[in-house]
């Protein structure tokens, strides 16, 4: 399938590059020289879009810009600007451009303009929908009013690479043979495991256990508590019944450990009539690298400092996903309980670090962050706001107004009701100011 080509004006052979990386072969692209006065493509009725280069130390695109929208304004007009203050950024998008993004651009921020703004642009086709019951993902949502998220019901390819300067390359190291030697486990998203770089298999209720004795390392849990956890209607009318059930989910994880990892020595311990998992060296887990970042956060917040981007940055992209989200949180109360406690913790990192930008008037970047966040739960509604805020002093109404009405669907499919009167207080505030 041929689609619309795609104007390039300026000359940046990283982006070209990148664009085509996004396109793929159906995808034609025309470059136009930024030197000199602005030219006519060759053949503007087959452009389905623009990216102008808007670099002030070497090239004008703000010019160029006004130029196409009052020979063509019903093409899209997509700006990547090294100058994203809000002062330039708010003039080029009065200037008529559809998006500004700020350089370096990234392969999923192309992506999604070119599927926003090409008409019928898809890189992959449309995914199996989701079953009714599943809660709806915080991209899905966001894709209805932010550019640069995966479109909703697109199969999104791999992360690609940002442009980077000319001559640079990125590179990527493997190096199987200094991989941690023991068990690594993920609670955030679906529970997975490994041992020794080799991933392990659990039935569920083998799972379920597992989980819970790993959380708790290295605590031992008493061979009643856990049967009353696990198996609680059957430990009150027949005790005995639920021990057995016990003590077959152990025997079928000391099995699969033995026939997947080949690991030979006794996992799991009892000992006065407790379990406990006997490893060699303590399990790692993006719960503990997560608990560890919030911990150095109240460190530097206690000292009344500010907290270094790249701690909030790693905090942020360690809670991939709400706690242990494949488990059945309604039959496991701690599940329950450690959910809304990450969570919470999750929530007031993310403000922390969006609050940090706004201070620094790094808007986009902020915006750019609380997208991050909102694709990983879009269940926050104080990041809704500050997306709103970030909008407001970008001087992007109809962006704020296109984030308000996300949050009113998100609260209106999660918890059946409006956003809370702070919300709406806030949206009516920058209603007034830009009226």
């Amino acid at each position: 399938m041929a689609y619309p080509k795609v104007l390039l004006w300026g000359h940046y052979k990283p982006l070209e590059a990148l664009l085509r990386t996004c396109g793929g072969p159906a995808l034609q692209i025309e470059t136009l020289t930024d030197a000199g006065p602005f030219q006519t493509p060759k053949s503007a009725g087959e452009v389905g879009m623009v990216v102008i280069l808007h670099r002030p130390e070497q090239t004008d695109g703000l010019s160029a810009l006004r130029i196409w929208k009052r020979r063509y304004p019903g093409i899209p007009a997509i700006v990547i600007t090294s100058d994203y203050s809000g002062a330039t950024t708010r003039l080029l998008l009065k200037s008529g451009a559809e998006d500004v993004l700020g350089m370096p651009v990234s392969g999923d921020e192309l992506l999604a303009c070119l599927e926003e703004y090409m008409p019928g642009f898809r890189l992959k086709p449309p995914i199996a929908r989701r079953p009714a019951s599943r809660r709806i993902g915080g991209k899905a949502l966001l894709a209805t009013v932010t550019p640069g998220m995966v479109a909703a019901g697109v199969q999104m390819a791999p992360t690609l690479p940002s442009v980077l300067p000319d001559g640079v390359q990125p590179t990527l190291q493997q190096d199987l043979e200094t991989a941690y030697k023991g068990l690594e486990i993920a609670f955030f998203g679906p529970f997975t495991m490994l041992w020794n770089g080799r991933r392990i298999e659990l039935t569920n209720q083998a799972k379920y256990l597992f989980a819970y004795l790993a959380y708790n390392y290295p605590r031992a849990l008493s061979r009643d508590h856990l049967a009353r956890t696990f198996w609680p209607e059957k430990f009150d009318h027949t005790p005995e019944f639920a021990r057995k059930s016990l003590n077959v989910e152990l025997t079928h994880i000391r099995n699969i450990f033995r026939d997947q990892a080949g690991y030979k020595g006794d996992l799991l311990v009892y000992y006065k009539n407790t379990y406990s998992l006997k490893l060699e060296s303590a399990p790692i887990s993006d719960v503990l690298i997560f608990k560890d970042l919030h911990q150095k956060t109240q460190e530097y917040r206690r000292c009344n400092q500010e907290v270094p981007d790249e701690i909030l940055q790693k905090a942020i992209k360690t809670y991939s996903g709400n706690f242990l989200d494949d488990f059945p949180a309604d039959s496991f109360s701690w599940v329950e309980l450690e959910r809304q406690h990450l969570s919470s913790v999750f929530e007031q990192i993310a403000d922390l670090y969006s609050a940090q930008l706004c201070s620094k008037n790094d808007y986009w970047k902020a915006v750019a962050v609380c997208n991050d966040i909102l694709s990983c739960d879009a269940r926050m509604e104080v990041i809704h706001r500050r997306v709103m805020q970030c909008y407001a002093s970008l001087g992007m109404a109809h962006k704020v107004e296109a984030q308000f009405n996300l949050c009113c669907k998100m609260m209106e499919q999660e918890f059946q009701s409006m956003p809370s009167s702070e919300t709406v207080r806030l949206y009516e505030e920058i209603k007034k100011k830009v009226a």
